[in-house]
C-alpha cells in the first residue's frame, strides 16, 4: 500500500501545510514579541517622562501661585504702611511743624504736654523710619519675587510645549504597543488553533493506519492461504526470480515513491511503503507484469479498486502482483492474462489523493521490493 507520506485521504496529507504554518510561526513569535516588548518600553517610557514633565509643570505652577499669593500680600502690606505713612504726615501737619527739642518746648503749655508731645514725636519719627524701610523692602523682595515669576512663566510655557508633545509622542507609543500586543495574541491563538488542528489530525492519522494495517494484514492472510492451496496444487514452473522477470507495468515507467521503510515527515513514526509507486495520469492503461491468472478485480478498502495476478511457482516459490488504485478494471476473476496485457486502468480509488499506480509484489505471500525483479531503468 502507499506509505503514510503520500497516501490520499490520509490526514497526514492535509497536514503539511497547517505544521509548515506552525513552523514558521513559532519562528516568528520570539522577534514579534520581542517588537513588542521594544514598543511597550517605549510607551512606559513615554508614560513616565509625560508624567514627570507634569509633575514639574504642577510644581512650577504651584510656584507661580505662591508667588502670585505673596505678592500680593506684600502688596496689602505696603498699602497699609502707606496709609500709616499718610496718617503720620497728616497728624504732623495739622499740629504744624515742631522739628526740634526747642520748637516743642516753646510751644507747650505745660511740663505734661511737653513730654507727651515730645514721646509722640519719637514714637511717630520711629514708625515713620521702620514704615519706610519696611516698604523698601517689600519692593525690593517684590522685585526679586517679579524676576523669579517671569522665569517660572517661560519655564511653565516650555513645559507645556514638552507636555503636549508627549502626548503625542506617548499616544503614538501607546498604538504601536497595542498593534504588537493584538498580533502576539494573534499568533499565539492561531499556534493554539494550529496545534488543536494538528493533534486531532494526528488522532485520525494513527486511526487511519490502524485500519489500513488491518487491510494489509488481512490480505497478506488471505494470500497465506492462496499460496498453500497453489503449492498443494501446481507443480513448480521451474526457472528462478531475478532482475528483470517481470514487466514494467506503465508503458512510460516513472517511479514516485519505493518500496521501504521511512520516517513519516510530520508525525515521526517508522512505517513500510509495501510497494513502488509510478506516475500514472488518470485512465492510463496498467498492464500485466508477466503472465498469469487474476484472482480478483475488486475493491480492497484502502487499496481501492485491486487487481491481484497470480504467475504460479517460481524456483518453489509463489510469485504474485497487484495493481491498486484503479479507476476500473479491463479483466475479471479467474481470467488468464498475458505479459503487458492491459488489465485495467490509474485510478484515485481508496487511501489516495490523486492518480498513480501503487505496484506490489509477494514472493510466498510476503511483499519484497519490486525493483528486485523488474528491469533496470
Amino acid at each position: 500500500m502507499r506509505d503514510p507520506e503520500n497516501a490520499p485521504g490520509n490526514p497526514a496529507a492535509g497536514s503539511a501545510g497547517p505544521t509548515r504554518q506552525l513552523q514558521e510561526l513559532n519562528a516568528q513569535l520570539p522577534g514579534v514579541q520581542e517588537e513588542y516588548r521594544l514598543a511597550k518600553e517605549r510607551w512606559d517610557a513615554a508614560v513616565l517622562q509625560q508624567q514627570i514633565v507634569n509633575n514639574r509643570l504642577a510644581a512650577a505652577q504651584a510656584e507661580d501661585r505662591e508667588l502670585t499669593a505673596q505678592m500680593e500680600a506684600d502688596a496689602k502690606r505696603q498699602e497699609e504702611l502707606r496709609d500709616t505713612l499718610a496718617q503720620i504726615a497728616r497728624t504732623e501737619y495739622q499740629g504744624g511743624s515742631r522739628d526740634n527739642s526747642l520748637a516743642i518746648i516753646f510751644g507747650a503749655a505745660t511740663a505734661e504736654e511737653f513730654v507727651d508731645e515730645y514721646a509722640f514725636r519719637q514714637t511717630a519719627a520711629r514708625v515713620q523710619s521702620n514704615a519706610l524701610a519696611e516698604v523698601e523692602e517689600i519692593a525690593a523682595v517684590n522685585r526679586n519675587r517679579k524676576s523669579r515669576q517671569e522665569a517660572v512663566r517661560e519655564y511653565i510655557e516650555e513645559l507645556k510645549v514638552q507636555a503636549d508633545a508627549l502626548v503625542v509622542e506617548t499616544e503614538a507609543a501607546r498604538v504601536i504597543a497595542e498593534e504588537k500586543k493584538a498580533q502576539v495574541e494573534q499568533m499565539l491563538a492561531e499556534a493554539e488553533r494550529l496545534k488543536a488542528y494538528l493533534e486531532s489530525q494526528r488522532a485520525a492519522y494513527l486511526r487511519q493506519q490502524e485500519e489500513l494495517e488491518r487491510q494489509q494484514k488481512a490480505l497478506l492472510d488471505e494470500l497465506a492461504v492462496l499460496v498453500a492451496k497453489k503449492k498443494a496444487a501446481e507443480a513448480n514452473g521451474g526457472g528462478s526470480l531475478g532482475k528483470g522477470f517481470l514487466s514494467w507495468p506503465t508503458a512510460v515507467p516513472y517511479i514516485t515513491s519505493s518500496y521501504g521503510y521511512r520516517i513519516h515527515p510530520i508525525y515521526g513514526d517508522r512505517r513500510l511503503h509495501a510497494g513502488t509507486d509510478f506516475r500514472a495520469y488518470c485512465g492510463t492503461e496498467i498492464r500485466a507484469a508477466a503472465e498469469g491468472r487474476v484472482e480478483w478485480a475488486t475493491s480492497k478498502g484502502g487499496f481501492g479498486n485491486q487487481v491481484m495476478l497470480s504467475h504460479g511457482i517460481v524456483g518453489g516459490k509463489v510469485l504474485m502482483s497487484s495493481y491498486n488504485h484503479l479507476s476500473r478494471f479491463a479483466v475479471s476473476s479467474g481470467q488468464t492474462v498475458s505479459r503487458g496485457q492491459v488489465i485495467g486502468y490509474s485510478g484515485s480509488t481508496g487511501t489516495s489523493t490523486a492518480c498513480h499506480l501503487h505496484f506490489e509484489v509477494y514472493v510466498d505471500g510476503a511483499t519484497v521490493d519490486p525493483m528486485t525483479l523488474l528491469p533496470s531503468l
